[in-house]
């Protein structure tokens, strides 16, 4: 990729990939349109149901004029011709050799990296962190990814934050598996934070991972502290560039209007709780 340009769009792409499954709580009344929409997109873009274009988003070139239109054309045609991009229609999307090319320049974690996440999902399940209720299981809360309680309370106060912001290292770790299709989220009734658990394909990996001896739960942690190796490889330019897609892309989510008004998820009941949740309101009554 000798042009800035390439760089700058595989950058866009990533940005718009990124904001689509970074987990927004929209299930309220006053957001329902916006609710349905989110999880529609996402179920298009990893080719759930019967929708088409999978792995694709809506993408139409940003040129300002002619000759600037006509440049970025020529780019994305290049970038298509390098495999790293797909197109179809008024769509575009990074093929995985993309994403891998996006992210390193962007200096994101990889899927690769962000493997010991499955295994630290599959080692929460059984055990005091795992949150369910009959058919629900297997949800884990990003309170607990993060090492906290998996519902933290002490010192929080109405309106405030559950975790510090020191803790939403595990949004970019997370991400990466949302998009590979390994993990997906899904919101409880009053608690803001996402709860996730492994996709069939996701458990089929971390259960091969932990019979084959290479799953690593204790380098999911490692993972808040910043790679220098990694940052190495990002360029300054193209960050920005994904920063102002992904803060586009996420700004844009209240206004967005489900593909099939028809099609409605129903999120997890109020009855979703942890054993040991479960055990504290009994001694409290």
């Amino acid at each position: 990729m000798k042009d800035n340009i390439e760089s700058e769009l595989l950058a866009a792409l990533l940005g718009k990939v990124d904001a689509l499954f970074n987990p927004t709580n929209f299930a309220w009344p006053w957001h329902q349109e916006a609710d349905q929409a989110q999880w529609q997109r996402r179920d298009k873009y990893l080719g759930r149901y019967d929708w088409t274009g999978a792995g694709l988003l809506p993408w139409s070139n940003p040129g300002e004029d002619l000759n600037e239109k006509k440049r970025i054309s020529r780019a994305m045609s290049a970038l298509k011709d390098q495999g790293l991009v797909r197109m179809e229609g008024k769509a575009a999307g990074l093929t995985a050799e993309g994403l891998i090319a996006a992210r390193k320049l962007v200096g994101h974690l990889q899927l690769e990296d962000c493997l010991p996440g499955l295994d630290v999902i599959l080692s929460f399940i059984g055990g005091p962190d795992e949150w369910k209720d009959e058919p629900a299981e297997g949800f884990v809360s990003e309170a607990s990814l993060a090492g906290y309680d998996p519902m933290p309370t002490k010192g929080v106060k109405v309106g405030g934050l559950r975790l510090p912001d020191s803790a939403y290292w595990t949004t970019e770790a997370l991400i990466p598996l949302a998009v590979a299709d390994l993990i997906d989220h899904d919101f409880k009734p009053d608690f803001e934070l996402p709860l996730y658990r492994l996709t069939k394909e996701g458990r089929k990996l971390a259960e091969e991972r932990r019979d084959n001896k290479k799953a690593d739960p204790k380098a999911w942690s490692k993972l808040k502290k910043p790679n220098p190796a990694r940052l190495r490889l990002m360029t300054e330019a193209a960050w920005e560039t994904w920063w102002g897609a992904y803060q586009k892309e996420d700004a844009s989510k209240p206004n967005m209007k489900p593909l099939d008004k028809n099609m409605v998820k129903h999120h997890l009941g109020a009855c979703l709780c942890t054993d040991s949740m479960l055990a504290s309101n009994k001694d409290k009554e």
